[in-house]
């Protein structure tokens, strides 16, 4: 589906907010912006998040991963300067279709004025727009934007402009995804100065930038994503150390946080957020039940009778008991009931993919095509394709039909449903 044309002059407001409660979110929400700050749609859930990756959360991962529970989702990494530029590159980074909403529109850039200019290109056709201030490539650090952006004070500097340019000139919310500063002091500030320019959702995560050739420093300090919480009245978005349902769950339960984004949990499961959502009900009633189970003990002690350890460790958990059910009451409160049937597994959700690249195509013809779907493919199948020495398939592969009957052929081998003649890996 073909986006409409993009023009600075659209009146049309997508996703407007409903008569009553909704207005008065809205009149609270200004309430709580800097002065200098247009007043705003309210803030889209986000509690579950589909975080921004380039080349792999475009239109149909974000469909399939809507279908699975995320209720938030993020474009692929728009580059600014080339979105103001160039209508082919607009129509491609910002396609959407029915059923791909909230969606937040992730840019790029270091140019107060070209990232407004972006942005109000983007505006009439998402709930937010999203700066870049994570992206710790080789591509950021040559482009003077994204985590090497933030690591002086010149460049915070530049930041700031930027966040307070956009949240005086926008109708949607501005949101920040930011890593983390080498000095936890310089962070805490640093997020305080993006909360006072008009920050209205701060997305951390909770790694430092590592170098342009070392993406990664190790697991994500959700220590610090915390501290972060507690410091900001806006919403905190945490990201890093998930690649389960259940880390995900957890991951709001260490930081506090208003939300969970994920991207490699996501790449490898896209119903990574289904199984969250039937876990985070799971162990709500798992810990109502220990607590029930605690006072019984506790009564049974008091009438003399002898508890076994495993009985006595119980009754002396039963006060974090408490203090955790209160968190995930909070959690599941704010999540759809849990899912009727189990989340499909790694095949099913291979050939939902297929069908929505069927459906909706990316431009750039079959090259694109195959460049997103041998991508993702290889991530949702990745053990039993290595497994049937069928990865080198995947790769060689020059359409979608032919994507499609290799995933074929590998749940046939794996179901049995046909004999495999090599040797197993």
């Amino acid at each position: 589906m073909k986006v409409p044309a993009l023009s600075t002059h659209s009146k049309k407001r997508s996703g407007a907010p409903a008569a009553g409660s909704a207005k008065k979110k809205q009149k609270a929400s200004r309430a709580a912006l800097p002065s200098h700050v247009t007043p705003v749609r309210p803030l889209p859930p986000h509690r579950l998040v589909l975080a921004p990756m380039v080349g792999a959360s475009e239109l149909p991962f974000r469909l399939l991963s809507r279908k699975y529970g995320a209720d938030l989702c993020y474009t692929p990494m728009i580059y600014s300067s080339r979105f103001v530029e160039d209508d082919a590159y607009r129509q491609a980074e910002l396609r959407t279709a029915p059923g791909d909403a909230p969606l937040v529109a992730h840019f790029c850039g270091n140019c107060p004025a070209t990232l407004l200019k972006a942005a109000r290109l983007a505006e009439p056709h998402v709930c937010a727009v999203d700066l870049n201030l994570g992206c710790p490539q080789r591509v950021a650090h040559s482009g003077n934007f994204g985590s090497y952006l933030c690591a002086t004070a010149e460049g915070r500097a530049t930041v700031l402009s930027i966040v307070r340019t956009l949240s005086s000139h926008l109708r949607v919310p501005v949101f920040c995804k930011i890593r983390l500063l080498d000095e936890l002091d310089e962070t805490l500030s640093f997020v305080r100065q993006l909360r006072d320019a008009g920050c209205a959702l701060l997305a951390v995560h909770g790694r430092y930038r590592g170098s342009p050739m070392r993406r990664r420093d190790g697991p994500a300090h959700l220590d610090q994503v915390a501290l972060i919480k507690q410091r900001l009245s806006v919403p905190v978005v945490t990201n890093g150390n998930v690649r389960s349902g259940a880390e995900l769950v957890d991951s709001l339960l260490l930081t506090g946080a208003d939300g969970a984004m994920t991207a490699e949990g996501a790449l490898d499961d896209p119903a990574i957020f289904a199984k969250a959502i039937a876990h985070a009900h799971a162990e709500r009633s798992r810990l109502a039940a220990e607590r029930r189970r605690a006072k019984a003990l506790k009564a049974q002690r008091r009438d003399g009778r002898h508890l076994t350890e495993e009985e006595a460790a119980v009754v002396r958990g039963r006060k974090a008991a408490k203090a955790t059910l209160a968190q995930i009451k909070a959690i599941s409160s704010a999540l759809p009931p849990p899912p009727s049937a189990a989340p499909p597994p790694p095949f099913a959700l291979a050939e939902q993919y297929i069908g929505l690249v069927e459906e909706h195509p990316p431009p750039g013809g079959a090259a694109a095509l195959l460049s997103h779907a041998v991508f993702h493919l290889r991530r949702l199948c990745r053990t039993p394709l290595a497994e049937f020495g069928l990865l080198a398939d995947l790769e060689a592969c020059k359409s979608l039909a032919a994507c499609a009957d290799v995933i074929r052929r590998c749940r046939a081998f794996a179901e049995g449903s046909e004999a495999f003649q090599g040797r197993r890996r």
